[in-house]
Parts: structure tokens; sequence; C-alpha cells
């Protein structure tokens, strides 16, 4: 059986692709760059800083509890023909087919003057909240080790140069775009708005074309992009969970 792709396939900024596959072995969001993407990712798989051309964000089971899950995910990236040292991946029990995506371009498309910069950022989100949760809530500690599944997964892709410092804003920028999006969505935990799951996981990416950008902060137009794709993103993938869960 040879693997699914899904034939809305979404071009990215600077020669990255985006597309949902369904193989024999799972489902999983594929974001594939012509070029190593400089990343940040706060999943175990291509953790912390790093070059990668292909970002996943895979669908497990709800019951998926790996004893060695970073040799798991090797094995399966083998299997998808990936090269594992030039992956970042994230694990998910939502519906990647459900994820919510959004991109933004400034300025818009036909209007820049020739030679101008060009600001390209384009958000995926997968958004699954079974173990919502609120940060600096006082709760007993039993509740942290709860089994159930719920992860919000956020990728994003911005066309240009990050220092270390942007990328790291652009984390909290990202943080602070979820948490206000859920507000937005309703979402609560024991009667107050919840900011996340236990178990949410982003990735920032940049393809190093462009402009080098210092700051990703709210009072930039960067921060202001990438505030906007996670905000609008999490929305879609929301209102489809909660159409999902009304159904169940």
């Amino acid at each position: 059986m040879r693997n699914e792709r899904s034939a809305g396939a979404s071009a990215a900024p600077g020669g990255v692709r985006a597309e949902l596959v369904r193989s024999p072995h799972g489902e999983y969001l594929r974001v594939d760059a012509d070029n190593p993407l400089r990343t940040l990712n706060s999943s175990p798989w291509g953790g912390g800083f790093g070059w990668h051309r292909h970002l996943v964000n895979r669908q497990v089971s709800k019951f998926y509890n790996e004893p060695n899950p970073l040799l798991e995910m090797e094995t399966f990236l083998e299997r998808e023909g990936l090269e594992p040292e030039a992956t970042a991946g994230m694990l998910t029990a939502a519906y990647v087919a459900d994820v919510g995506h959004h991109a933004m371009t400034w300025p818009e498309e036909g209007t820049a003057a020739a030679g101008a910069a060009v600001l390209r950022v384009e958000a995926w989100v997968t958004v699954g909240l079974g173990n919502k949760a609120r940060a600096g809530a006082v709760q007993d500690a039993s509740r942290l080790y709860l089994e159930t599944i719920g992860t919000i997964n956020t990728i994003v892709v911005v066309e240009g140069a990050l220092t270390d410092a942007a990328m790291v804003n652009a984390v909290i920028t990202a943080t602070e775009a979820k948490a206000a999006a859920l507000q937005a969505l309703g979402v609560t935990v024991d009667g107050e708005a919840a900011t996340g799951t236990t178990t949410d996981a982003v990735l920032i990416a940049a393809t190093g074309q462009g402009p080098t950008y210092h700051y990703a902060g709210t009072a930039t137009t960067l921060g202001y992009f990438i505030g906007r794709t996670v905000y609008e993103a999490i929305l879609a993938s929301g209102m489809k969970y909660s159409e999902v869960v009304q159904q169940l």
C-alpha cells in the first residue's frame, strides 16, 4: 500500500510545502523544505535548536505508551522514507486531519515594490483538549499524572532569518496566542480560562531567506503575524475538535 497525500497541499514560505499524509503506519502532517530550516522545537525528536528539512506532526493512538519513544519514532521515520536526522517531529493523539492553518504576507501578494522585503508567516496547529490545563493554577499533584490524551501542537514557518533570541521570542508569542485563542473558544479548567494542555509542543522554523529579525514580540510586525496566524489556526482546529466531541 502506498502513502496517500492530500491533493490540497499548501505552499508555505521560501520553498516550503505542507501536506497531510495517510500512510499504512499512520497519518501525519508533513512540512518539507527545499533547503534546511533553522528550527527551535520543544519536542524531543529534533528538539532544541537545529537544522531540518522535514517537520512532522504525527498522529498516534491515545493509548500510545512506547517504552522507547525515540527509537520508535526513528523506525517510523525510516519506514516513511524520511531522514531521521533531517526531521523535527511531534506526536499527538488529536486528529491531524483537523489541522488548523493560517498564513499572512506583508506587503500583500502583488503589491510589494521590486526588490522589497516580503514577510511571510504560516502556522499549522492541531488541537486536542482532553487534558486541558491552566499554567500557575493550584491543584492536587495527583491530577498532573492523568492519562487523558490531549495536545496542542503548533508549527510556525517564517520566511526570514531569526536570531536565537528572536526564535525564543517567537515561542513566547505563539504561546501567548494559544492562550488567547483558548480564551476566545471558552475553554476552562475548574471555572478559569485554560492556557493549554499538559503536553503541548511548539516548533518554530525559519527559512533564512530575506531579512534578519532580532525580535518577535507582539509589538513587532513579525510577532503580530505569528500571533495572528497561530490564533486563527487554533480557532479553526479547536472548533473542529469541539464538533467531534459533540458527536461522540
